[in-house]
């Protein structure tokens, strides 16, 4: 991982005195990092640090050195708790932040947590300002949590949530994608991820004597844009079903979208397929599936 001024990877064997310099010996660090304290770097055991998956390095990007870490533990369906931190001759430039931000989005996107908590002793405003700076907000008070240096220490904690998404199943009618926007709603409430679906057929009146046009869909667009913003701030994936024959109605979508990121899948089969769902099913115009399937955007 990478930032403008900083590399996070595993730690390395060649670490041991940056890492007891920055952390384990400093002091400073110490009265709020909770670490064992290192009197010389030969009594400093450093020999279970080498290629931890729950501890990274923070790096300067122009000198390779190590100047603080960050650290992951009680994963648990989804959600962990992080801590970080910086020698305190690094403090006061900001590093901490831009660490914390891009582990935030390494664990977010690459990882595929959905909640994310950190916290500091009560009276640390310098740790609560880069919880603040990276999204976070307060979410508790643990009172006597743990003792540390002899101290019975008060811990705050801060949360952030990844940000709900949309889930765009494109394609023509009859291909199966309320079906698959149902399986990919249960997978997501398995995950612990609220979702819901909204899908075209919910908004356009159809039968099989009335062909649909362009300009039908386009106008139920409105109505769609007025439901998916508030489940997306409701913190709800939104799982659409649609059909997408022009760039105007993508264009509405992604509106809808709210600067939330979105996803688009293409779902289809062959025409033989189309036709055999739309006789059998007999309630819409003859060859709506046919042609749906000629006019879908299937690159959009």
């Amino acid at each position: 991982m990478e930032t403008k001024r900083l590399i996070i990877d595993q730690i390395k064997e060649t670490d041991k005195e940056d890492y007891f310099i920055n952390i384990s010996h400093d002091k400073k660090v110490l009265e709020t990092f909770i670490c064992r304290y290192a009197d010389t770097l030969e009594e400093f055991d450093f020999s279970s640090y080498p290629g931890r998956q729950d501890l990274f390095a923070i790096r300067l990007k122009e000198t390779g050195r190590l100047i603080g870490i960050l650290s992951l533990f009680d994963e648990k369906d989804g959600a962990l708790e992080i801590g970080y931190g910086v020698g305190s001759d690094y403090w006061g430039h900001g590093y901490a932040t831009e660490a914390v931000k891009r582990f935030l989005e390494y664990l977010f996107n690459e990882r595929g947590c959905h909640t994310i908590y950190a916290s500091c002793f009560t009276g640390n405003d310098a740790s609560r300002r880069v919880m603040e700076k990276c999204g976070m907000k307060y979410d508790h008070f643990s009172e006597k949590e743990l003792t540390y240096l002899g101290v019975e220490r008060d811990l705050m904690y801060y949360a952030i949530h990844r940000k709900p998404d949309v889930i765009l199943l494109n394609g023509p009618s009859f291909a199966g994608k309320s079906s698959v926007a149902m399986a990919l709603q249960q997978l997501l409430l398995d995950s612990g991820t609220d979702a819901v679906i909204l899908s075209l057929n919910d908004y356009l009146k159809m039968s099989a004597n009335e062909p649909i046009w362009e300009d039908d869909v386009f106008a139920v667009m409105l109505r769609m844009r007025e439901d998916t913003s508030p489940a997306l701030q409701e913190g709800k994936t939104v799982i659409i079903d649609h059909v997408i024959t022009s760039t105007r109605i993508y264009r509405a979508l992604t509106d809808a979208a709210c600067g939330f990121q979105m996803k688009t899948v293409l779902v289809c089969c062959d025409v033989e397929t189309l036709r055999r769902r739309e006789t059998g099913r007999g309630d819409r115009c003859a060859g709506s599936a046919e042609a749906s399937l000629l006019l879908v955007r299937m690159k959009i």
